[in-house]
């Protein structure tokens, strides 16, 4: 994950204090990099302890690692696109590098260990991307169950076990109306994966597995607020080719 990334998936685990640190960290990253962990902590009128603790709390080895990290995505700005092929090729770019630092194995263990597989997707782009992963899966002897329509999950939800797998596509993870389909899966010990945006939700934070995925904002001349979501096929096509790669060669 690069810099960002980290944060959006830890953020909410950070004290207000760590958040207000943050947030100058982001706005002053040219001078950041050029600092020492002392020097960081009394800028931000903290302490050595407290800058490495929050570069641990956002997934960092330590205040080196961080500062690189932050030193790549200074690098990462300069080239940032002016177009939308380049915009496309960026979120590809940065769903490539959080899958490269991503241990896929324990996913891939209980995707072929699991009695059921079932697979749902919460919104018309999230179905047909997911719909190409369950024929992957197909295609690499893995049975599987793509589930239509929020009534279905609902009622499906009460006859699965912990021996099972529920892999739920979101965009942002909080749809309303599937948290009391989840809260019965938490109930019964049913595991699940989440694959979202990046960022804390309801549905990561309830998920024994979650991967991630960038989006970008894509202009339209005919709605407001659109994203562009390649970022969901890609981290769905990654894990169909590393549970390929998992049966044909790895057992």
């Amino acid at each position: 994950m690069n810099f960002d990334q980290h944060i959006k998936v830890n953020y909410e685990a950070l004290s207000e204090n760590e958040q207000e640190m943050i947030y100058y960290i982001r706005n002053h990253r040219q001078e950041v990099i050029k600092l020492s962990i002392v020097e960081l902590g009394d800028l931000l009128l903290s302490s050595k302890s407290s800058v490495l603790r929050l570069a641990k709390k956002l997934g960092f080895r330590g205040f080196s690692d961080m500062k690189y990290s932050i030193e790549e995505s200074l690098m990462q700005s300069t080239i940032a696109p002016t177009d939308l092929v380049a915009s496309l090729k960026k979120e590809i770019d940065q769903t490539f590098q959080y899958a490269e630092q991503t241990n896929f194995q324990p996913l891939l263990d209980k995707i072929k260990q699991a009695n059921q597989l079932h697979l749902y997707a919460t919104g018309f782009t999230q179905n047909n991307y997911t719909k190409d992963f369950s024929n992957d899966l197909f295609l690499s002897g893995r049975p599987n169950f793509l589930i239509s329509g929020e009534t279905n999950f609902e009622m499906i939800s009460h006859t699965l076990t912990a021996e099972d797998l529920v892999i739920v596509t979101s965009l942002g993870g909080d749809t309303p109306a599937i948290k009391n389909t989840i809260r019965n899966l938490e109930m019964n010990k049913v595991p699940i994966c989440s694959i979202t945006s990046f960022g804390k939700s309801f549905l990561s934070e309830a998920a024994d597995f979650q991967l991630y995925y960038e989006i970008t904002d894509l202009p339209s001349p005919v709605v407001s607020g659109g994203s562009s979501m390649v970022g969901l096929n890609i981290i769905l096509a990654i894990l169909a080719r590393k549970y390929r790669e998992f049966v044909l060669f790895d057992e």
